[in-house]
Parts: structure tokens; sequence; C-alpha cells
């Protein structure tokens, strides 16, 4: 996930990038382009300083441009960003580390938990370790280390959602078929490594899973309950 996405490409012009603002605030309502989440006007109209009519109008306009999609659950608003909004978001993010010559970094702080041990089954297949020394960089060790967050970064957790991130695809062996994941680099304690959101997963929003090239419980002595620093690399 480089810097190579340019605006034209994209086919953002300024109309697009003032709906930007608006995206961001969505994303810090849990929005990505995975799954529909409920949406509460009052609540986003509170935030904005308007009205609850004009949020509506403002959700119907970012529908058609292309931006959102929006459905209804219970008779509640539901939506998610589409792929188109995802990019863009990620176009700005690419432009500002171009401007401040650095990488952005966002900071995930949680404990050590026991996960199902799955991931040492799926770590070692081999649909998924040729994508990632391809895309990563590195073959991960056989497993994961599973982090739940603080409650304070789960929100940073969710931003990651939005984003498109490095993208490995899903695969069928003949038998069965195993679902895509989303990477983001990382570092874990100063170690490298990276973030797996998983398209299917028993895990909540507030668990990360992070694999290495290394045994992160034995590389760092971690054991549950220690607390560790993730650095994503944006």
């Amino acid at each position: 996930m480089g810097s190579s996405v340019s605006r034209a490409s994209l086919g953002i012009d300024y109309k697009l990038l003032r709906r930007i603002p608006y995206l961001i605030l969505l994303v810090k309502y849990g929005i990505n382009d995975k799954d529909y989440a409920t949406i509460n006007l009052t609540r986003l109209a509170n935030d904005i300083g308007t009205t609850p009519q004009n949020v509506f109008k403002i959700i119907n306009r970012l529908t058609e441009e292309g931006l959102i999609i929006k459905s209804t659950v219970n008779g509640q608003l539901t939506i998610k960003f589409t792929q188109r909004a995802s990019e863009a978001l990620q176009f700005v993010i690419d432009t500002i580390r171009h401007y401040l010559d650095e990488r952005l970094v966002i900071r995930l702080v949680g404990s050590v938990v026991s996960g199902l041990g799955e991931g040492s089954f799926y770590m070692s297949l081999d649909g998924y370790v040729k994508q990632f020394v391809e895309k990563l960089g590195f073959k991960p060790y056989p497993g994961t280390l599973n982090i739940r967050l603080r409650p304070e970064y789960v929100k940073y957790r969710l931003y990651l959602d939005a984003l498109p991130g490095i993208y490995i695809e899903g695969f069928s062996n003949g038998i069965r078929t195993y679902g895509s994941v989303k990477c983001f680099k990382a570092t874990i304690q100063g170690l490298p490594g990276a973030v797996l959101l998983i398209e299917r997963t028993h895990h909540g929003p507030d668990v990360i899973e992070v694999i290495s090239p290394y045994k992160l419980r034995d590389k760092l002595s971690l054991r549950d309950g220690d607390d560790v620093e993730v650095l994503v690399t944006l």
C-alpha cells in the first residue's frame, strides 16, 4: 500500500474532496466498507451542528455520489462505505504522508489474550503463506497473537476498516474455501509484523490478531494479561 495512488487515477475532484470531512466523521462512528452499521442521525447532527433532516440529506447525497450504500434494518438506517470512499480516504492519507515526508502511524494498546488455537492452522496454509511472503515481505510464524484493545483504542482499530490495506485473497483447496484477509504492516513492541483484519472471525472489533516472523509470546516473554503496544503503519 504505497503512495502511488493519484487523484487522477481515482477520478477525485474537488467536489469529492469536500466530502472527506463527512467520511472522516462517519469513520468515527465505525462506518467501514465491510459491514453495514446503524447510524444515529440525531447524534451525528449534534456533532456537525445541524439538524437530523440535513444529515439525512447529506447521507442521500453521499449515496447518490457513490460513496456510501444505505439500507434499512428494523426501521433503522444502516450504511457502509463503497470502495470509492475507502480509496478517497486512502488518497488523503497518502497526500498528507507525502507532504510530511513520513509514514503515518496508528497506535493501538491492549493486553494479550488466548485465542481459539486456530491461528497456527491458517498461518501454515500455502494459499496464505505465499501471499504473506510476497505482499508483507516475511514468512509468518504459524500462529497469531491475540490482543484485546483498551476501550479508548477501539475507535482507532475501526479506522482501519475504512482503509484498503494490503489485501490477501481468499482461496479454495477443492474441499473448502478460505476467506480473504486485509493486513496492515505494523511493529509489535518494536518487532516487525502485521495486523490482520480477517473476513471470517469469531472476535469483536476490540480484539486484533497479529502475525510476525517471530513467535511473539516467546520473543517478548508475553503471557495473558500483559500489555502490548502495536504501531500500525499506513
